[in-house]
């Protein structure tokens, strides 16, 4: 069985894309939500530049996983991100990792081996 390439690169789309756009969804409703307000409580603002579309969500994410991520940056303070953290939120952070780390491998594959 030979698979070629652009079937791969379809397939990878198919899976990852509705995973990215599923996992984007949940994680900023669910655990964004869920860690700011609790930020929020402890005095703690969101990010001046997150104008309430949920783009700190990522930055979230990385905190739960990465320690370089918990200290306070030029981005956002991250320190009580882990505090604030359940385990669905983590479950739910990896998930969204691992799909935009997929989606943004397939999109590089495409590109990559685009034939015109």
């Amino acid at each position: 069985m030979i698979v070629n390439i652009e079937g791969l690169i379809n397939v990878l789309f198919i899976v990852f894309m509705p995973l990215f756009l599923l996992m984007t969804a949940l994680f900023h409703r669910v655990s964004a939500a869920h860690i700011s307000k609790g930020m929020e409580s402890e005095g703690v603002p969101p990010p001046s530049w997150d104008k309430g579309v949920g783009a700190s969500a990522p930055c979230y994410a990385m905190a739960i996983f990465f320690k370089r991520w918990r200290g306070p940056t030029f981005m956002f303070d991250g320190r009580l991100v882990p505090k604030y953290a359940r385990t669905v939120d983590k479950v739910l952070a990896c998930i969204y990792l691992f799909s935009t780390i997929g989606l943004g491998i397939t999109l590089i594959l495409a590109a990559y081996f685009d034939p015109y």
